[in-house]
């Protein structure tokens, strides 16, 4: 979820260098309420580079309980490519931890440190095939800001490893959408919309735990979730700007909040936007 969001879309050259790093904060709202606030960080100097992501429990749900996220995926730029050199992960449940370690090698396979280990969660482990040539989620989602920063638009399907569950992440074009202001985010404007779907291949429990938003009992059921793009950060590809999707506990909606360094104008020219949908 934290993991993207276009006006002129950005050419993006295979190795690009950022004047500095972008920064972007996001808030989740669930039913209605405030649930998570999400601080997202990437990084670009030559061919090489680091996105991290941080989630913490906010507002009514923060009250309840306490979850905390912590992601980074560090990696290389070649021709066009995406080549992750290392992912981590570690999560705190109420004081419980669940952290997870990939190192990638230079032929492809994929070194896997699972804490607490699949087995603990009645899964079985994916088989070391299956974990070659995949991406992390980090990484997979910044292949497509770079795609769609780059005019290539939405649609591909790129393979997963996330140390637990291998899965292909689906994405599809819808468009390019007007997203209305809103009091809740910073953007409004012209944004390209994309429609991901999760597609499992292999290391999901037999019966998932239930009462979590982000996961359903068949991991075939999840809803699509619906993805705006938009280059909010002048010089930057485009970053998430909303995000929507449904849950057990109501709707999910992702809010861009703040983002460094901004770009000079984010409004919409309503003399360009001729027919296009509005997004409330």
């Amino acid at each position: 979820m934290a993991a993207g969001l276009s006006l002129p879309l950005l050419p993006l050259a295979p190795a690009m260098a950022l004047a500095e790093p972008a920064k972007a904060t996001y808030r989740v709202f669930v039913g209605g309420v405030t649930a998570l606030d999400v601080d997202a960080t990437l990084e670009v100097t030559g061919d090489r580079y680091r996105i991290a992501v941080s989630a913490v429990t906010g507002g009514t749900i923060g009250r309840l309980f306490s979850w905390r996220t912590d992601s980074q995926s560090d990696g290389q730029v070649r021709g066009g490519d995406l080549r992750p050199a290392s992912h981590r992960q570690t999560s705190r449940f109420r004081g419980e931890p669940r952290d997870v370690t990939l190192t990638y090698g230079p032929q492809g396979e994929v070194s896997a440190s699972v804490s607490p280990p699949p087995e603990s969660d009645e899964r079985e482990p994916v088989p070391p095939a299956l974990q070659r040539d995949t991406l992390d989620p980090l990484t997979a989602v910044l292949d497509l800001l770079f795609a769609v920063g780059a005019g290539g638009g939405c649609d591909r399907s790129l393979p997963v490893f996330d140390g637990r569950r291998r899965y292909d992440m689906v994405f599809g074009e819808v468009g390019r959408r007007v997203v209305d202001p809103s009091r809740y985010s910073i953007f409004s404007g012209v944004a390209q919309q994309c429609r991901v779907t999760y597609k499992p291949v292999a290391g999901y429990a037999k019966s998932s735990p239930s009462g979590r938003f982000w996961q359903r009992s068949n991991p075939a059921d999840r809803p699509p979730v619906q993805l705006w793009l938009a280059p909010v950060a002048a010089g930057y590809p485009p970053l998430p700007v909303r995000l929507e999707t449904d849950s057990d506990f109501g709707s999910v909606v992702v809010h861009l909040t703040g983002v460094t360094p901004p770009s000079a104008d984010r409004r919409a020219d309503p003399a360009t936007l001729g027919d296009l949908p509005t997004i409330p």
